[in-house]
């Protein structure tokens, strides 16, 4: 039985981390550009470019994630895994007999990836709006 939905108590919910993660990139592309020198109109090209890179990475590990789960590297990381074991004595995992067995124990485990993807859309709009402010202030 999947217990989709269900947080544990005192957990912090994903979409919270997501933005938080976004955030602290986009301050540290901030404080990396000496945002403190610069004059008010190139402050929103800063912060445009601090969104735009917030949102390439946390929505492009979204993106990946959510090609993960639909099982675009499943052949891949099961090649891997099976030319690994050559080299380890007694690591043959034999819970994973097949390509067919391990892609349907993988099927059971899906991460959710809807909350990356949402805080990657809205460090895009916020990039879009730091760049038009941008462009009326030039």
């Amino acid at each position: 039985m999947k217990k989709q939905g269900k947080q544990r108590q005192g957990s912090t919910p994903p979409m919270l981390v997501s933005l938080g993660v976004g955030l602290l990139i986009s301050v540290s592309v901030l404080v990396m550009n000496s945002f403190w020198t610069v004059g008010k109109p190139d402050i929103f090209r800063l912060l445009s470019d601090a969104c735009i890179v917030s949102a390439a990475l946390v929505g492009g590990v979204g993106v990946l994630v959510f090609a993960a789960n639909g099982g675009l590297f499943d052949m891949l990381s099961y090649g891997f895994r099976q030319f690994i074991d050559h080299f380890r004595p007694n690591a043959r995992n034999e819970h994973y007999r097949s390509f067919y067995d391990y892609k349907q124990a993988k099927g059971e485990r899906r991460r959710p990836v809807a909350h990356m993807l949402i805080a990657g859309i809205a460090f895009f709009l916020l990039s879009l709006v730091f760049s038009f402010i941008w462009q009326e202030n030039l």
